[in-house]
Formats: structure tokens, sequence, C-alpha cells
């Protein structure tokens, strides 16, 4: 099973003994050289390296130093990057992810708090993206899915309020399905508020195989390839 999104930099103990995969994702330059440290350390743990834009670093700063750690040994993304508004400096902090990633043919792993249309607009054409953590409708879905781009499901997908994102879940198609916990938040029901863990990602899978009428073993097989596909491992 994969792990498609988590921060194990910001936890002490982590059990990931039974996960194939664990994409662990970077959100600043400290935290993106902690990711390739792990990685490095975890034969099934890769890195993404990237900026949240919440950061408030100087963009030419920020830019020299992703350059740099883009080229690092088990380096496999850029992100966790995105829109959290439509603040200036966010785009083009976005932007600058979005040429680096062009610039070095790599995924791109994207944050997105309710900026749909301003994510359709800067990342335009671009295909390698997953949607990290996805929490929009059901028409942002298929105007991703038809761009190519994966949708990654977390601990939002079982809260008591995600009736509309359960439908979302049960019509994104085998091959753009992905899986995830974004560790050590957003931990899934019946564990909400507790510090999350890789391993709960068990609990996103069994949700899925329930929704999409299918086994977990399935789920497990689907995201795992969909993994490999996008991040080329």
């Amino acid at each position: 099973m994969t792990d498609a999104h988590c921060h194990l930099q910001n936890l002490e103990n982590f059990d990931i003994s039974d996960l194939k995969y664990v994409i662990c994702a970077g959100f600043d330059i400290e935290s993106s050289k902690k990711a390739i440290e792990i990685a490095q350390k975890y034969p099934s743990v890769y890195a993404t390296v990237g900026i949240h834009p919440e950061t408030n670093d100087e963009l030419g700063i920020m830019n020299n130093e992703l350059r740099k750690l883009v080229k690092k040994n088990k380096v496999i993304a850029i992100g966790e990057c995105g829109l959290d508004s439509d603040d200036p400096k966010e785009l083009e902090l976005l932007k600058l992810h979005v040429d680096l990633a062009r610039e070095c043919n790599l995924p791109l792993v994207i944050h997105n708090r309710n900026q749909d249309q301003k994510i359709l607009e800067i990342l335009g054409d671009y295909h390698k993206v997953m949607l990290h953590c996805f929490a929009s409708d059901m028409g942002f879905m298929k105007e991703c899915v038809s761009r190519g781009w994966y949708i990654s499901f977390g601990g939002i997908l079982t809260f008591k309020k995600s009736d509309y994102l359960r439908e979302v879940a049960k019509a994104v198609p085998d091959d753009k399905l992905l899986i995830e916990t974004d560790s050590p938040y957003l931990s899934p029901e019946p564990n909400r508020g507790m510090k999350n863990s890789p391993i709960n990602v068990k609990i996103i899978a069994q949700l899925l195989a329930y929704l999409r009428n299918t086994s977990i073993d399935q789920i497990e097989e689907i995201t795992d390839k969909n993994c490999q596909r996008l991040f080329n491992l």
C-alpha cells in the first residue's frame, strides 16, 4: 500500500513497515531538506521539494534553493505547492513551481484551498499533477481528470460532513486515484483530532473500497500502480 503524501519530518516516530511507497513532502526549504534526508535513509520513502503558499521568504532565494534540492537523489516531484488565496505573491510562487516542474519534467504536488479556477489557469496544460488531499466538487474533479491529473484522497474523505466528497470519490477513474494521510495532520475518523500516521492510509483505502464496491486489495493494487506511474518509481 502507498501513502502518496505525508510529512514524516514532522513525526517523532513513524511505522512504515507495511507500506510499499511513502511520499514525504516538503513544504519549505528546511522541511524539503529533511524529506530528502529521510528518503535517503529509508528505501520505501521518496521526497518532494516545494514551498507551501503561506511561506513568506523572498521568492528569489526560495527559487535558488529549490533548484539545488531538486537535483538530489530520491527527489521525485515538486511540491507541496499551491494556493490558499489569490494573493499575488502566492500566484507568483505557484508559477515558480510550475516553471521548475516543466524544466525538470517532474510531477507537481498541489495544495488547493478553494482556488479551483486559479489552479486550472496557472497549471494550464501541464499534465503531471497530483491534487493532494482533494476536497473540491465533482465538476472540478472531472476537469482535473480530463487534463490527466491525479486525485488523492485523505482523512477529509471520512469526515461526517464530506458526503459530497464521497460521491466524488466514487466517480474518479481507477487510473487517476491515489490515497494519502497528510500525516501528522487530518487524521481520519474515528481518530480525528489525534496525530495522524502513515499506517492510517489503510482506513482511507477501506472506505474507498466500500464506496467503489470493490476490495481493499483492488484499491491497493490500483493506487500502488498509479503512484508508480505518476512518480516514475
